[in-house]
């Protein structure tokens, strides 16, 4: 599919030379803030095959069918004619958590990686100005696997530790994947304002708590290895856009998704209380606040700038770790020939509470740990979710590099490829007998698409 361009009229060249004047100043107003590869378990638009090589910065003008149909719902009206795209993008999550204690360090890399994420959209005209648009995407995922390199907890010799090893091993694991189904309308309502709407099914996939072989702390004796279950459930959402062509080189752009709510049966087993059950969560991905702005500075080159805010305080089981979080999306692309040369930058603001709740998503605990307990002097009533916090959910990279390249082989066909890389970051979170937990994490990634248009 050929990049979207839009008509200039001719102009005077006083007109031409002040907005081409606005347009660099006017990308400054947006705030300095913005968003790693993928923003706390939320991917956005960060593995698109087009717009993940712009740093995901496709919100107001996207140049690719699946990231108008999974952005903003409005700019599917940009998309004339028929369009179709596929694409796949592997994703490398690099974790690694360092506990120590009295002297004592153990080093427990994740194991979870090898992620692929596949995208298919295909959209028509079907009135005038009107857009129909389905598609499948991945749009959110969070995994972590310590069974090979357990964490270890009261390490050094405090709560039964002889100085060796941990007081207690915990081959922790989880993986929640989310799956949507959209389908999307978009209305150039005039010729510089275009409305949008897009419904979301959702289908969600979860692991959560530990697997394998473990030794318990003193006083909590008893095997907790295997708590977890493989569960899945289907939920909604819905999204709705709005873009403005203020001139001719500048559209802005707003939009919204509610919330998607995935409610997990009997996902987590726990002996706390002297019988073993299993527990129920609801995982909720967060209300979702977007605002931006795009032009060509020259006819051939774009510059998106676009920012989002995320409500985690008010999602089901982020809310206990994650706190709302303000991002930003840099891209750009230069268009020279049948050649597309792309270019972003991210950045997030920090995403873990300093002072997490004292329970995860109102479990009462894994195996024959409880969480929100308290011993004066041992264990504060947040211990236990720090260390959930630092292993199964270290999402902690705040700066992301990307690059992309597109080649249209006729006006009916083109290919794109990109590539990411999340800097490594690292979070240190304290307890007290039970260690501090230090994370390294960073990131990378790397896909292609294919486009069709007619």
């Amino acid at each position: 599919m050929s990049a979207i361009t839009e008509t200039q009229p001719a102009r005077s060249n006083v007109t031409r030379w002040t907005r081409k004047a606005l347009l660099p100043s006017s990308l400054l107003l947006l705030p300095q803030l913005s968003f790693a590869l993928n923003t706390g378990t939320d991917l956005d638009l960060s593995l698109q095959p087009i717009a993940g090589g712009m740093a995901g910065a496709a919100f107001t003008r996207p140049q690719e069918v699946a990231a108008a149909l999974f952005g903003n719902p409005a700019t599917l009206s940009l998309f004339k004619g028929y369009n179709f795209e596929f694409g796949a993008s592997i994703l490398e999550p690099q974790v690694t958590n360092t506990q120590t204690s009295n002297g004592y360090s153990n080093s427990s890399p994740s194991q979870a990686s090898n992620y692929i994420a596949p995208v298919a959209a295909v959209s028509g005209e079907v009135l005038p100005d009107v857009v129909l648009a389905g598609g499948l995407n991945v749009d959110s995922g969070l995994g972590a696997n310590y069974t090979g390199s357990p964490i270890n907890a009261g390490a050094g010799k405090g709560l039964g530790g002889n100085g060796s090893g941990g007081a207690a091993t915990l081959p922790l694991l989880d993986e929640l994947l989310s799956f949507s189904a959209n389908i999307g309308a978009g209305w150039a309502a005039t010729p510089d304002l275009s409305l949008g709407a897009a419904v979301t099914i959702g289908f969600g996939l979860a692991q959560l708590g530990t697997s394998g072989n473990t030794s318990g702390l003193q006083g909590l004796t008893g095997n907790f290895g295997g708590t977890t279950s493989s569960v899945h459930n289907i939920s909604a959402r819905g999204a709705f856009g709005v873009t403005y062509k203020v001139i001719d080189e500048l559209t802005v752009s707003a939009s919204l998704k509610t919330p998607l709510q995935y409610n997990y049966a009997n996902v987590v087993s726990t002996t706390v209380g002297g019988t073993q059950q299993y527990q129920s969560i609801k995982i909720t991905q967060p209300l979702e606040v977007q605002w931006g702005l795009a032009g060509n500075v020259l006819p051939n080159w774009l510059i998106e700038a676009d920012a989002l805010w995320k409500n985690w305080s008010n999602s089901s089981l982020y809310q206990d770790i994650y706190q709302d979080q303000f991002l930003a999306l840099l891209g750009t692309q230069y268009t020279a020939g049948s050649w597309s040369f792309r270019g972003g930058y991210s950045y997030a603001t920090a995403l873990l509470r300093n002072n997490p709740n004292g329970t995860i998503g109102g479990l009462s605990g894994v195996g024959t740990l409880p969480f929100n307990t308290a011993v004066s002097g041992v264990l504060n009533s947040n211990d236990l979710t720090k260390v959930v916090q630092t292993t199964l959910a270290p999402v902690v990279w705040q700066n992301t590099l990307t690059a992309g390249l597109g080649y249209a082989f006729t006006d009916h066909f083109r290919l794109d490829g990109w590539g990411a890389y999340a800097f490594q970051q690292n979070y240190t979170a304290s307890t007290l007998a039970l260690g501090n937990y230090s994370v390294a994490a960073s990131e990378w990634a790397l896909g292609a698409g294919v486009n069709f248009k007619f």
